[in-house]
């Protein structure tokens, strides 16, 4: 084999493991859970929404942890997106209808009591997950879900006004 076959026959095994890395790569982040950058936790397909942190598009867990990471960090209504819970179909925000409280919660504890100096588990006194918020394209499929499930409508303004007024 000639020297030139030899250069060819390298440059296109390398060619070809480097694809195989990558596509590897790939299917591996398309495959593992996605976890939500605010609270750390599984982004559920029915609640998931996304946030707008600086200029980065960034998916959240949910409705509610969105809003209350913007209303502490000081810029509350910069969800750009939110998940319809029944079809799991992106929308804006301004658009859905909303649930707030209701018995159905998503957004899985966090595994593990944080205990304090005397090894004694802290109380929770705030989740920023709750209360469970869930968007909806269609009035009527929000007031079937609260007739199962509990929980009030709320619109974008309305939400967007009492998660303000939270600590």
């Amino acid at each position: 084999m000639s020297k030139k076959a030899k250069t060819v026959t390298l440059i296109l095994s390398s060619l070809i493991l480097a694809a195989i890395a990558a596509g590897g790569y790939w299917l591996l982040q398309e495959t593992k859970p996605q976890t939500c950058e605010i609270c750390q936790r599984h982004i559920h397909e029915h609640s998931r929404a996304v946030l707008l942190l600086g200029k980065e598009r960034v998916a959240v867990c949910c409705v509610r942890c969105g809003i209350t990471h913007n209303v502490q960090a000081g810029k509350p209504g910069e969800l750009v997106e939110v998940t319809e819970y029944l079809s799991n179909k992106p929308m804006k925000p301004e658009a859905a209808v909303y649930v707030e409280g209701s018995r159905v919660s998503l957004c899985d504890a966090h595994e593990g009591a944080m205990m304090d100096q005397t090894k004694r588990p802290f109380n929770l006194v705030f989740d920023r997950c709750e209360p469970s918020t869930y968007a909806f394209a269609k009035r009527e499929d929000a007031q079937a879900f609260v007739r199962k499930n509990g929980g009030k409508l709320l619109s974008w303004e309305e939400l967007r006004k009492e998660a303000e007024l939270k600590p």
